[in-house]
């Protein structure tokens, strides 16, 4: 079956059981309750090894917790059952590697809670270090605010504050752990970016603002005339807070630089550069260009095609396209408009597709019948962009 899809005069060419034969990543976003057992993380690899996926991104960092073998980072509250002899991230990294597959490392960065209730162990960062929250504009801690507070801002957790130099010591700590111990493949960073524009206004980062200044942020944001007339201190205040975020990212890529150059720095992004920077301070096109990441994965979760084309396009005016993966929501859409997203990814020469997420393989049986369409037979594993090889360090 060949379908052609048009976008905004872009001839798409859909090739369902036609092998693709042009080099790709084709990636898996893989959430941490898929990998509480021996037999989940079996299922898991034995279905992306099938399915021809290369790539698993898979997430050991939820909620501030370590689904790994950690010195300091408290195991997660939410499965109990996992036995302390199991290691989800050294099986994943074992039965993958066998199979000439990637791992890598996908870790929540700043949110770090979400619960209604609080993390039970004491060392959590939540009940140890409350006061590496961030705060709203209204003076309300992240760390102590009722939950109900932090969603009605449409916000999906608790955050640590990004500014705090203990906070970026400590998450530099937490991917340094992994890299020494860990025979990864890459580090995947996710929610390395504030909820919104309302965050972080934390009194350390208000203070160091104003001594630098001279103006207080929050008088800056309330949009009073007479303290930024002409809207300068707002933009020295977006650029520092983007700026907190760029250490914190640099602070990583120094470390894998020293423990191993050839694990690859990527994180999970806004799909819209502009909308990423501007609102949630995250500067991933530069980034890219600073070459302090090795590729972005944009979350560019669409039921229409036409829209992701839209903001790819945008995008690829200021980043190269080949350190760009495109991330489709398959959850949003059907199998045949997933298919589609594929595709366009493909016309657009980008670096590959990333599928969020494996659950929705798991829970929807037609998604699983069409994968063979959506990931065809390709004679290479990984793109030479990619640089691919498969790490032994015990060779």
């Amino acid at each position: 079956m060949r379908t052609i899809l048009t976008v905004f005069g872009l001839c798409v060419l859909c090739n369902y059981g036609t092998a693709f034969c042009e080099p790709e990543v084709r990636a898996l976003w893989v959430v941490r309750d898929t990998i509480t057992s021996q037999q989940k993380i079996k299922t898991l690899v034995n279905f992306a090894d099938k399915h021809n996926f290369n790539v698993l991104f898979v997430q050991v960092r939820g909620r501030g917790d370590a689904f790994y073998q950690s010195y300091f980072v408290p195991g997660p509250d939410d499965f109990s059952t996992i036995p302390d002899s199991f290691d989800p991230l050294e099986e994943v990294i074992t039965l993958a590697h066998d199979k000439n597959i990637e791992v890598h490392a996908w870790l929540n960065m700043y949110l770090t809670w979400s619960s209604d209730k609080p993390p039970v162990h004491p060392d959590h960062p939540l009940n140890k270090h409350p006061e590496w929250f961030m705060v709203s504009k209204d003076g309300e801690s992240m760390a102590t605010c009722p939950i109900e507070d932090v969603r009605n801002e449409n916000v999906e957790g608790r955050y640590l504050s990004p500014g705090l130099e203990q906070v970026k010591g400590y998450l530099s700590r937490v991917v340094t752990e992994i890299l020494v111990t860990y025979n990864v493949d890459g580090i995947h960073l996710d929610y390395v970016r504030y909820p919104g524009r309302d965050y972080d206004f934390h009194p350390k980062i208000r203070q160091d603002y104003l001594e630098r200044f001279g103006v207080d942020p929050h008088k800056v944001v309330w949009g009073d005339g007479r303290y930024d007339p002409a809207l300068m201190y707002l933009g020295k205040w977006i650029e520092s807070k983007a700026g907190q975020i760029d250490e914190q990212v640099r602070s990583i890529r120094r470390r894998i630089n020293l423990v191993d150059k050839n694990v690859r720095l990527s994180a999970a992004v806004k799909p819209h550069a502009d909308e990423a920077y501007y609102q949630f301070g995250q500067n991933w096109t530069g980034w890219l260009n600073e070459e302090i990441v090795d590729f972005v994965v944009t979350m560019s979760y669409f039921p229409e095609t036409e829209k992701l084309f839209e903001i790819m396009s945008v995008n690829l005016k200021s980043a190269e396209r080949k350190k760009i993966i495109g991330g489709i929501g398959t959850y949003l859409t059907t199998p045949e408009k997933t298919a589609d997203q594929i595709s366009l990814i493909r016309q657009m020469d980008l670096l590959g597709y990333c599928l969020f997420s494996y659950t929705v393989f798991l829970e929807n049986s037609q998604y699983a019948q069409h994968l063979d369409t959506l990931a065809p037979p390709n004679g290479e594993k990984l793109p030479q962009e990619f640089k691919p090889y498969l790490r032994n360090i015990y060779e």
